[in-house]
């Protein structure tokens, strides 16, 4: 079983839990227009919450790793454990980090600030980063790879990051209000939250029960219209929590038209729409790789409360499918939450948590991880030298979309496409089993290329010309979304950013999905477009 030995919030309402649950409990909030972001003169101006970022710097590291420092900190504070040996992980949850410091040299100096000094991990999954982090939490402390687990995650906003939500037109100038049937968009949002885990029990006695991960294998910047992503984390969240035990599903609720939407589907679909849900994002707006650690921390407290938190912004149901939104606070006796998130490359994640102290059987997961291996059926090399278009016409040439893609979805997607033709001349009687295949990919440099791509768009005032179809291939999973359409992939997909591809291999085995049965698992790195190279092996279990 894991537990929370402790937790941190850092947000525009103040820091810590108490502070912010008395802040929404009044209606405050941050989110106001902002014609600059920490200095930085915006085209159009922007609805946000944002920190005063002069309260936490710290001399020797950007604004990305100070509030992270200060976010562990905080935890730290609460309850002092020892998190400097090789049985503790930190795990960094972030969809872009600070841009243009590397994702992975970030997460180490976070480590080392503490004495840490094993290979951190960092879990860049777009909008679900902070609900991935937990999952991979679970399974690494739940196979006994790790004891104790610091996942930070955490996200400062930035001209690049706006203009990019902005040229998606997914941005309200009105504050955000899920669910509604006058919502208009999102809000940009900043924080830094941080969760203790451990496999020891705490004084809380706060469990998480399990974690999943699942493509919807349908577009790489819209979700699924019939919520087949979502819908299968709901299915594996009831396998460990009944619809009755349940007090609250806390959801993504962007605001936008079509997440909302199809979250009710989900909820409709696995038969949960009588159960109370709540959204924080027209209180935080969102943010990205700290909002699935903001959002179940302040949902657990509350719930230890036996509280509900409104749904601030929402007045009258907007979605196909009524769900129980409530703008005010209520009242429950239940002990179960499901927190749940969706993001840009058509993956979506979920876990469930227990506040109660009595403390529920659960399967011994780490039993289940040492009874069976993965064994490798084929594996495939590419480099620099590959001219991909051309090896695209010679072995693939069905797949038009190929035209649209940056280089690094083009790479792992070429590759991918040799390797499951490997598989099929060695093993022609093998079915790609597409509900329980797992796609795992790391690298280095996540996407620099494409970074840089877009910055050139947005630097000149005088030549400001934005793309929606170059700033979606700013996120580093988006290669994996490519491969999961291609293939109908509905297990999970994990993007992680690494030191090398040393580190890949054994921490995907430990962190596939449990109910995997083949795996997809590569090292794709594109730094530019003359250094790039993937090696991807499919295995399966044995």
């Amino acid at each position: 079983m894991i537990y929370l030995h402790s937790d941190h919030i850092i947000t525009p309402l103040g820091e810590g839990c108490e502070a912010n649950l008395s802040a929404i409990g009044q209606g405050d909030c941050r989110l106001r227009m902002h014609e600059s972001v920490h200095d930085e003169a915006l085209m159009t101006p922007v609805m946000a919450s944002l920190l005063d970022m002069s309260s936490y710097r710290i001399a020797g590291y950007t604004l990305f790793e100070s509030l992270c420092i200060r976010a562990v900190e905080g935890a730290l504070r609460q309850e002092a454990i020892p998190v400097d040996g090789d049985e503790c992980v930190f795990i960094v949850s972030s969809t872009k980090g600070d841009i243009w410091c590397s994702m992975f040299d970030s997460a180490q100096h976070i480590a080392q600030y503490f004495g840490n000094h094993v290979a951190p991990i960092v879990v860049s999954t777009a909008c679900t980063s902070g609900v991935s982090a937990q999952f991979v939490a679970q399974r690494l402390l739940e196979s006994g790879t790790y004891e104790k687990a610091v996942v930070v995650g955490c996200d400062v906003q930035c001209k690049f990051i706006i203009s990019g939500f902005q040229c998606f037109k997914a941005l309200s100038e009105e504050r955000c209000a899920p669910f509604d049937k006058d919502r208009s968009g999102l809000n940009a949002g900043e924080a830094a939250a941080c969760m203790i885990l451990s496999r020891s029990c705490s004084g809380l006695g706060w469990q998480l029960l399990g974690g999943s991960v699942h493509n919807d294998a349908n577009h790489i910047s819209g979700p699924s219209r019939t919520a087949e992503g979502s819908l299968r984390c709901l299915q594996d969240m009831l396998g460990y929590v009944t619809e009755r035990e349940l007090a609250v599903v806390s959801v993504h609720g962007t605001g936008t038209a079509y997440n909302d939407e199809m979250e009710s589907i989900a909820l409709y679909r696995a038969g949960l729409t009588d159960v109370p849900v709540t959204a924080l994002k027209g209180v935080y707006g969102h943010t990205m790789g700290a909002a699935g650690l903001l959002e179940t921390i302040l949902s657990l407290h509350a719930l230890a409360d036996g509280q509900i938190l409104p749904t601030a912004g929402y007045r009258e149901q907007g979605t196909t499918y009524a769900v129980n939104v409530s703008k005010d606070v209520r009242s429950t006796n239940k002990h179960a939450l499901v927190k749940m998130l969706s993001g840009f490359g058509g993956v979506n994640a979920a876990v469930a948590w227990n506040v109660s102290k009595t403390q529920p059987v659960q399967d011994d997961i780490a039993a289940k991880t040492a009874s069976y291996g993965w064994e490798t059926v084929a594996e495939v090399r590419l480099d620099a030298s590959t001219d991909l278009v051309a090896l695209y016409r010679e072995k693939v040439g069905d797949w038009p979309k190929f035209f649209k893609m940056d280089l690094l979805s083009r790479l792992g997607f070429v590759a991918v496409e040799l390797l499951l033709q490997k598989v099929k001349a060695f093993c022609p009687d093998m079915e790609l089993d597409t509900e329980h295949c797992d796609l795992i990919l790391g690298n280095r440099s996540a996407s620099l290329k494409n970074d840089t791509d877009y910055q050139a768009t947005i630097e000149d005032t005088d030549n400001y010309y934005p793309s929606p179809a170059l700033f979606v291939y700013t996120l580093p999973n988006i290669v994996t979304g490519e491969i999961a359409i291609r293939h109908h992939l509905m297990g999970a997909t994990l993007c992680y950013i690494l030191d090398s591809e040393e580190q890949l291999h054994p921490l995907a085995e430990v962190t596939l999905a449990e109910n995997a049965t083949q795996a997809i698992i590569g090292w794709v790195e594109c730094s530019d477009s003359t250094h790039y190279c993937a090696n991807v092996a499919f295995k399966v279990k044995c």
